[in-house]
């Protein structure tokens, strides 16, 4: 089980490490991205917009247990990778989806700790997950089970411009999903072993896509 004050100190040196790049990606092995967007701060039509800082923590824990390629945003360029409608971040990732075939997009995000929900999934009525949807069915049943309160499309769908709507629009074969994680499990050291539970729920769905 991965302590808080490693999951978080892994994300500050990866940002130290790479605070004058826009954005990293690191190369995997499976046809799996992980994706996080907002990471650090964004800017969203002239307005500063707080990090998610679990859902980077999240997305390296991730990468660093499973043989998945990695995009993060590593520095705020008055942009919000996740929203604007073009963006370098975009194109990196159709560049990774046409080089290495690319056939799942795991784009992770962090809800307010307000939100009625440990959870949200992302899948824009469910057109981004057609091309499979009994393997979303199967991530949404082994959330339950162990015992994260799940809402699908509420409050964030995972639409428009959104990494998972916009490549899911782009590569019309892709199965994509937006994650949102209640900042409450991974920003606060008391819900520890709640985090470490949801991450290993992640990487064994992850190690499921594998085996498809």
């Amino acid at each position: 089980m991965q302590t808080f004050h490693k999951l978080h100190q892994k994300r500050r040196d990866f940002l130290l490490e790479n605070k004058n790049k826009d954005f990293v990606v690191l190369d995997g092995l499976n046809c799996v991205l992980l994706s996080a967007p907002h990471g650090v701060s964004q800017t969203r039509m002239g307005k500063n917009k707080m990090q998610e800082p679990g859902s980077l923590a999240t997305a390296l824990n991730l990468k660093q247990r499973s043989s998945c390629f990695l995009i993060a945003k590593t520095k705020n360029n008055f942009d919000d990778a996740n929203f604007d409608l073009h963006s370098k971040y975009k194109n990196a990732i159709q560049a990774l989806v046409k080089k290495h075939n690319i056939k799942y997009i795991i784009d992770i995000h962090g809800l307010a700790k307000h939100r009625p929900c440990d959870v949200n999934l992302g899948i824009s009525l469910g057109q981004n997950i057609a091309s499979d949807v009994p393997l979303f069915e199967m991530l949404y049943n082994k959330l339950v089970e162990k015992g994260f309160k799940t809402v699908i499309d509420n409050p964030f769908m995972g639409g428009y411009a959104t990494v998972a709507g916009s490549m899911k629009k782009k590569f019309p074969q892709l199965w994509t999903i937006q994650i949102e994680i209640n900042s409450a499990l991974s920003n606060e050291k008391e819900n520890i072993q709640k985090w470490n539970t949801l991450l290993d729920t992640l990487l064994d769905f992850i190690c499921t896509i594998e085996k498809r």
